[in-house]
């Protein structure tokens, strides 16, 4: 199978995460790197890369395979569009875009053009959430009934005491809902195998401004979040993230089946009970190499094997298992709308994925 040319839109986390990461995979050949916005340097190289100030040049210029979209998510939509008529497949950050009337031509231009588009979502491939849904599928639980999953986090004083830039913009894709629960929404629908149908969505502001050296920084998108929900076959559920917390408990997820409970904390450890004591599940490790810095190696572990994925796709099978396609990305997008608007309007939603075109 042929190396993948790859150009990367973003030299924030697509510089320091997509970019090192990326570069260790033997199929792939970062080729490109630009900026989201102009910059004023006139490097022509980042970190031995070859640099673009304006990444329309970037898609213009070089001869790619694909192409991984790191920016706010208020430009993806843009980004992921003029990709994919230049003829690239496309890797685009989470959320796939900020509504679904978005999402939705984005995956109608994907199969227009015959171009596969993948979303972000690496957390599916840790080793910990393979074996939830190996579980879940093995029916080992039963039939579910309820979901509870939450996360709360010492962000008091970074919240209180920094500017956010555009994560405190709901108009620029900002907000808790869009960064993590966004990720929460796909696990939740990968794991479960069927659609969320309808949400209760609280999403709140703890900390609204920052008032720094800069100036003052009013703030409209969330800092914490409170879902609940159905999905299609019944079982009930309930997220809730509070970021600004003086010390928080991290992350925990709670399954309750007909046969057993799990229980997992800070993607770390997994317990299970089938009615008697909770009993630990051994979870296959998967380290990133000693020389991988941080922040990267954070995500290597997720990401390193979604980039195999997206590999094997491109290359030979256009359907790999667990891969999260723009099909999954609009499925999430949808289940976002409906706890925004849910929100607004303090009343149940009911969740509209609207005509889907089937990948593949």
């Amino acid at each position: 199978m042929k190396t993948l040319s790859v150009g990367i839109i973003g030299t924030g986390f697509g510089g320091c995460v997509h970019a090192p990461i990326l570069r260790m995979h033997p199929g792939m050949e970062v080729k490109s790197i630009a900026s989201v916005h102009r910059q004023r340097s006139e490097d022509r190289t980042w970190n031995g890369i070859p640099y673009y100030r304006n990444w329309r040049e970037m898609l213009e210029n070089e001869q790619l395979d694909l192409v991984s979209i790191v920016s706010a998510p208020v430009h993806h939509y843009e980004m992921t569009m003029l990709a994919l008529q230049s003829g690239h497949h496309v890797l685009t950050e989470k959320p796939l875009g900020m509504n679904t009337e978005q999402t939705l031509q984005m995956l109608s231009e994907s199969e227009r053009v015959d171009r596969q588009g993948f979303v972000n979502f690496q957390w599916r491939w840790t080793p910990i959430r393979q074996r939830i849904k190996h579980m879940l599928q093995g029916k080992e639980l039963g039939d579910i009934q309820h979901i509870k999953y939450t996360g709360s986090f010492p962000g008091y004083s970074l919240t209180a005491n920094s500017y956010r830039g555009w994560e405190a913009r709901r108009e620029d894709g900002g907000g808790f809902l869009f960064a993590i629960g966004s990720h929460m929404v796909d696990s939740l629908l990968w794991w479960m195998d069927e659609e969320i149908t309808e949400v209760y969505g609280d999403l709140r502001i703890q900390i609204p401004a920052y008032n720094g050296d800069e100036g003052l920084e009013l703030r409209d998108a969330e800092d914490a979040f409170t879902f609940s929900g159905r999905f299609k076959g019944g079982a009930s559920l309930l997220a809730d993230v509070f970021f600004p917390g003086i010390r928080g408990m991290g992350w925990t997820l709670e399954i309750y089946g007909t046969k057993g409970t799990l229980i997992m904390r800070d993607d770390r450890s997994l317990e299970c009970s089938f009615g008697g004591a909770f009993e630990s599940v051994d979870i296959e490790t998967f380290q990133p190499p000693t020389d991988l810095e941080a922040p990267a190696a954070h995500y290597y572990n997720g990401f390193y094997q979604m980039i195999d994925g997206i590999y094997h796709s491109i290359n030979a099978n256009p359907s790999t298992l667990n891969m999260p396609y723009f099909v999954d990305g609009h499925r999430v997008q949808a289940v976002l709308d409906a706890i925004r608007l849910s929100s607004e309007t303090h009343s149940r939603v009911s969740v509209n994925y609207g005509s889907m075109i089937r990948h593949g």
